[in-house]
């Protein structure tokens, strides 16, 4: 294993590791948790150019935590995260903004992907964090997905260096806000070409919301979120140094209907959730090799539908979502990709969770001199163990 330099471009984790011990003289116990996951898939891709190709995965990921309130008001926390798959591993530890990809980090990295500061006021309307923090906003089904922020599904590690600030503007609905330091490289949560972070006026980034989880009926989950890149669309290209704005807003929703006298055993639910997203700003067709003039489109969607506890123990739950060649910020959904995904989950105990997944994939619109659209279908296998 190699240890490379440590890289505090945002400046973020090294002042807290300057603050953390100064801030730690209170009394308080720290806090170690942690989880332990393990997978195996199996895909199948039909390529542009008509041929098939077929490959086996063996992956996994550890995460372990330390906590600490230091006081009623504040906490500091920190987490080590490190993955591993069966070919291809690069066994490498580094703190620094960004991933080796805008998708990814590469099989065997370890790194921090929490260390922040946490400040909440005496009557927890209003909270405050600073550093390297995690901000991932899914809907509230098995598959977990989200059209705007996911940022370590599957065995992969994601973060956010940052500022964020949350307040409970009513007795219904929260808001907050997070502002993203973006290196000249890029940062820790997904985004996709051509979005581009080589101007000096797209350092930092913004994502907000507007949530509620006050209960109207069967409607248990209400958002609005908003996501600005600014300068950091290569709307042109890379090669052309004109920078456009990149926004995006989401609209999600969730509801739920006990129906356990109808379905399974008295205690299932039927969970319906979804959510609308449009872009504002979209890059050029013949920038993403897509035939025609002018802008791609950048409208997505998903909805999901879960039956939780169809047997003790047991949710099996579908979704189906796109993403057009505009949509440049989902985790979940490729740009210009149509999804289908079964998910089986059993929680064996209360510390054992596995998970069962068969997916399919295609992309909606042919490439500029592709036989056929790209078609993807994958099943996946996965132990999670929490302690």
């Amino acid at each position: 294993m190699k240890l490379s330099r440590l890289c505090f471009t945002c400046g973020l984790p090294a002042t807290l590791l300057v603050a953390g011990p100064a801030l730690a003289q209170e009394p308080g116990a720290w806090a170690f948790s942690g989880d332990l996951r393990a997978m195996y898939s199996t895909s199948w891709r039909d390529t542009r150019s008509g041929d098939s190709r077929e490959s086996d995965t063996f992956g996994s990921r550890l995460r372990m935590r330390l906590r600490r309130d230091l006081n009623e008001n504040w906490r500091v926390q920190g987490r080590f995260a490190t993955t591993f798959e069966d070919s291809g591993n690069d066994a490498e530890f580094y703190v620094r903004p960004e991933r080796e990809s805008a998708t990814e980090v590469e099989p065997g990295t370890a790194t921090l992907d929490e260390l922040f500061v946490q400040y909440r006021t005496d009557d927890r309307k209003t909270e405050f964090r600073f550093g390297r923090m995690q901000s991932t906003f899914t809907l509230p089904l098995i598959t977990s997905k989200s059209l705007d922020r996911n940022q370590a599904s599957n065995i992969n590690i994601g973060w956010t260096d940052g500022v964020y600030l949350g307040r409970q503007v009513t007795n219904d609905w929260k808001a907050t806000v997070t502002a993203q330091f973006n290196s000249h490289e890029g940062n820790g949560t997904l985004t996709r070409g051509p979005l581009d972070f080589s101007d000096s006026g797209s350092r930092v980034s913004l994502y907000s919301t507007l949530e509620s989880d006050a209960e109207i009926g069967p409607v248990f989950m209400r958002a609005l979120t908003v996501t600005w890149y600014p300068d950091g669309l290569a709307f042109e290209g890379g090669q052309s140094a004109r920078r456009e704005d990149y926004a995006a807003a989401t609209f999600k929703m969730a509801a739920g209907w006990d129906v356990g006298d109808a379905v399974g055993g008295a205690g299932t639910r039927l969970v319906v959730a979804g959510s609308l997203g449009q872009a504002l700003n979209m890059p050029d067709k013949d920038v993403l090799g897509l035939p025609g003039r002018g802008d791609t489109n950048g409208f997505a969607w998903h909805l999901g539908f879960d039956l939780v506890e169809l047997w003790p123990r047991h949710t099996v739950g579908v979704i189906f979502g796109e993403a057009d060649a505009g949509w440049l910020i989902s985790n979940d959904y490729r740009q210009n990709d149509s999804l289908a995904e079964f998910r089986w989950s059993w929680q064996v105990t209360e510390p054992l969770r596995i998970q069962f997944r068969a997916r399919w994939r295609q992309e909606q619109n042919l490439r500029a001199g592709a036989l056929i659209a790209q078609r993807d279908r994958d099943m996946r296998l996965r132990a999670t163990w929490k302690f």
